[in-house]
Parts: C-alpha cells; structure tokens; sequence
C-alpha cells in the first residue's frame, strides 16, 4: 500500500516542480523583455538626463562649500560653472547639489571678458529678482560684467548647439559669444524659477588660480560681505 501511493504520489511532485520552474523562467524571460522595452522607450530616461548627476570636481566642491559656510551666496540658489570640464552644476538655497549639465561656453578662452571677444567671465555674478526676462533668460552681473543663460533651442543659440552639447569633447562647447546655454529639458527642471528670484552664478575660472578670482576665500573673517571681482574691469555688454 505505501508502495502505491508513494508511486503515484512521485510524479505528480515532479509535475509541481518542473511548473514551478518554467514560471520561474518565464517570468525572468518577461523581466528581460520589459528592460529590453525600457532602453527603446521614448520616455526613459534621456542621455542627457543621465548625465545629471556627474561628480563635481574639487574646485567646484570648494566653492560651493565657502560660498555656504561664509554666506557669501545671501542664503540664494547658486550654480557653479566648471569652464574647463564645460559643466554647470545647480545647487539649493543650503548647498545641496541639485543636478548638473553640460554647457556652451566662449569660444574663446579665458576669464577676462575685456581681454577679447567671445570670453565667458570669471567670478561672482548676482542676479536680482525679476530683472531676467523670458527673452534674456537668466542674467547675472558682477560690476559691468554680465553673464547670460538662455535654455536652447532659442534664438540666441549657437549653431549646431543641440549637437555641440551632447559631444563628449570640451571643446566642442567653446562655441558661445561669452554667454551660456543648457538644454531646454535642464532649463526648465531646475533652472527656470531662478529667473523670477535671486540667485548667484560663480563661474570658475580655466587660466587664473581659483584663489586669484575668489581671493576672499583666503579671508576667514570674510562672511559675504564684499564680492570676488573678475580680474580686471570689464567693459560693459549686453546680454547676449
């Protein structure tokens, strides 16, 4: 009698098993499936957006920090522009990186916008509530200095701006008059609202030290007070 059953009662066992076993791969084969489907869907993530999060470098880090611990940003978003690795990164009114992007920049090199044309300026540049319009974008100004950044596509953008920003070479992105220009998809996530308030722009310098553009940073009683100026005066320009 245990003979019988335990004859009869083996296969079905097996039965259980083996179903057991192709749900399980059946399951895995859908799983594959759906990434497969993701990669190719239009509403994954973008290249572009995938490269938000790209690690600051030391200087940035530096700047940001002195910025927050000094006040020196009035407890205001700031962004930091890296003009050597072509990236903008934005922070929070605390410090806290938010994102970070690509950037067109100057065609030409330097951190002296009276030096020669087309230079994106050094230093520390304060926007004042409202006065950016939709047109402009966002303007900071530092003295006579001024720096522009218009979201692309627009009027303002270079040619081929959408191609040059998704290149992996910096050099591609030289190809502003001294202004700035992101992705229209950056822009609007976490750029936008600076246009109607505060904010501050420290745009780190590629031929100076960082210490030369922001010498408060050498000053431990310094707490906002005074401003980095560029290094030299700069003649007056429109926002471009």
């Amino acid at each position: 009698m245990t003979k019988r059953i335990t004859g009869t009662a083996l296969p079905g066992a097996l039965f259980q098993i083996i179903l057991f076993a192709a749900l399980l791969g059946f399951g895995a084969y859908l799983d594959h499936e759906a990434e497969a489907v993701g990669e190719l869907s239009p509403s994954a993530p973008s290249a572009e957006r995938m490269t938000w999060r790209v690690d600051p470098s030391a200087d940035v880090l530096r700047v940001a920090r002195w910025a927050v611990d000094t006040r020196d940003s009035g407890g205001l978003p700031f962004v930091v522009v890296d003009k050597e690795r072509a990236r903008l990164f934005a922070f929070d009114a605390g410090g806290r990186m938010r994102a970070s992007t690509p950037v067109l920049l100057g065609a030409s090199p330097g951190d002296d916008a009276a030096s020669t044309a087309a230079v994106t300026p050094a230093g520390r540049f304060v926007a004042l509530s409202g006065q950016s319009t939709a047109e402009e974008g966002i303007v900071w100004i530092n003295g006579e200095a001024v720096v522009a950044l218009h979201a692309m596509p627009s009027q303002h953008s270079p040619g081929r701006g959408l191609q040059r920003l998704a290149s992996g070479r910096v050099e591609d992105k030289r190809i502003s008059d001294g202004s700035l220009h992101v992705s229209g998809e950056f822009y609007q996530q976490y750029l936008s609202p600076l246009r109607t308030q505060g904010s501050v722009a420290y745009v780190l310098p590629e031929v100076l030290s960082v210490r030369q553009v922001f010498s408060s940073m050498d000053r431990p009683d310094m707490q906002g007070t005074r401003v980095a100026q560029s290094p030299r005066a700069v003649s007056p320009r429109r926002p471009s």
